[in-house]
């Protein structure tokens, strides 16, 4: 018995899980991985799917509408033949007149001038076509194309957003990941500071207020540091999440938060690109799609329309009776072949339903034409005010690159000073958590920029590498 528990122990620890295997990403892979996993890009995709086989199968508005019945009735009084009707010897109403003769039957025929009962079931079929032509009919193929257009530029829009996001996240949890290590250090050196300050006010050279205040700094940052590892993991289940991952997948970013400073000319980027903005580009499909809604009631109500129309309808008196089938007196067609030429007349007239859609049309128009103004100066304001951002961060970053090279040196001079014993361990530490804080704010700094010329590259639907 010991033996078998012992062999179920090795089994559970070769073969239970130890964990997933931590995922190691890069920002291009990471973009890769959120475009094909992403549940909103994948809406998209049906939408785009859906709307190309509508386009792709416009054409088959020009097949007729064709349906097929049968009626199978039984009539609630009875039917007599009238008098004076040719009769065959087992009494069924041929249908016909007395001076008519039916094939003889046994080479007997029988004349009746009493009215006969006739059968009440009567078999009627059908089978008809019918198309009807109107100028609506380019309109509607027209509506397929725009709105195929219409779900492309929402699946662009889609997968641009999700890469710009997916690369803000990137960046923003390596920053998070920096500044979560400063804050560290800086407890640490906190640390030892009040170790060297309650050695110091034992021997009388610090007050017991300066102590305390370096006690509360210290108990204020473990909260902060809490807060932002919180902060920390909830950005990495989002980023889980936008990617299609497990939520409790581990990863691993390999990546560095780099900018390549440039210096922007708005005024050339919004004449050589403020066109091409998907927001602008989705209002002129809405433009077209009214305009064609607007053509389309035009045509459907005031314009003529021709209707073809074909049916094929025999019908069966006494169907149980089957050596009546075919007989010209308990069979035919009622089909018919029809042309149908409709004019429209009281929807020309003022007040109409068909008048009030037209103009209410042409008021959405005019507001349509409105809304694309201000979307214009809307636009063209976001891409100014991203430039003047990332000529100013431009600026920032010198600044901050030198502040890092003045504080880099100070802390060279700090450390060779404490090892010539001219300084204390905690004002090394000290310069060391200057020098840190500098390439944190120089790392903020470079998040920024690369933040803004994203929102840029959106805003002018290109990538500006």
């Amino acid at each position: 018995m010991k033996k078998n528990w012992i062999l179920i122990l090795i089994i559970m620890v070769v073969f239970l899980p130890l964990g997933a295997e931590p995922m190691n990403l890069t920002v291009d892979k990471a973009v890769e991985l959120g475009l094909s996993n992403n549940f909103n890009i994948r809406v998209q995709e049906s939408k785009v799917g859906t709307s190309a086989r509508a386009k792709d199968d416009a054409w088959n508005v020009f097949i007729p509408d064709v349906s097929a019945s049968a009626i199978l009735s039984r009539s609630n009084s009875a039917m007599t033949t009238p008098a004076g009707m040719v009769i065959s010897p087992e009494g069924a109403s041929s249908g016909l007149s007395a001076t008519t003769r039916l094939p003889v039957f046994d080479q007997v025929s029988v004349y009746s001038y009493d009215s006969q009962e006739m059968s009440p079931w009567t078999l009627v079929g059908n089978l008809s076509a019918q198309m009807a032509l109107s100028p609506a009919i380019g309109n509607g193929i027209t509506a397929l194309a725009l709105n195929y257009e219409n779900a492309l530029l929402g699946l662009e829009s889609a997968e641009n957003t999700t890469e710009q996001s997916i690369k803000k996240n990137f960046y923003g949890i390596l920053l998070m990941q920096e500044q979560i290590n400063l804050l560290k250090k800086n407890i640490k050196t906190m640390e030892s500071r009040l170790v060297n300050m309650e050695e110091m006010y034992n021997y009388g050279y610090i007050t017991q207020l300066d102590l305390l205040n370096t006690e509360a700094g210290l108990a204020s940052m473990g909260p902060t540091l809490t807060s932002l590892e919180n902060s920390y993991e909830l950005m990495l289940m989002s980023f889980r999440m936008e990617l299609g991952l497990d939520l409790d997948q581990p990863l691993t970013l390999d990546g560095e938060v780099e900018a390549s400073p440039a210096t922007w000319d708005a005024d050339m980027l919004v004449n050589k690109y403020l066109g091409d903005s998907l927001d602008l580009k989705q209002l002129e499909i809405s433009r077209q799609m009214l305009e064609n809604g607007k053509n389309a009631t035009f045509n459907q109500s005031r314009l003529p329309a021709l209707i073809l129309s074909w049916s094929y309808s025999p019908y069966q008196a006494d169907p149980f009776d089957f050596d009546n089938w075919g007989e010209d007196n308990f069979s035919g067609d009622n089909g018919s072949l029809s042309i149908t030429f409709s004019m429209p007349v009281d929807d020309w007239l003022p007040h109409s339903g068909t008048d009030n859609k037209l103009k209410e049309a042409e008021e959405q128009l005019e507001q349509l034409a409105y809304q694309r103004e201000l979307a214009v100066l809307g636009t063209e304001m976001q891409i100014r005010s991203l430039v003047m951002n990332l000529n100013t961060s431009r600026e920032n970053l010198a600044v901050k690159e030198d502040a890092v090279g003045i504080n880099r040196q100070s802390y060279e001079m700090s450390q060779e000073a404490y090892n010539n014993g001219g300084l204390t361990l905690i004002d090394l530490e000290t310069a060391e958590n200057d020098l840190l804080q500098a390439e944190s704010d120089l790392l903020s700094e470079k998040y920024t920029y690369i933040s803004n010329l994203l929102d840029l590259e959106a805003a002018l639907n290109r990538s500006l590498n």
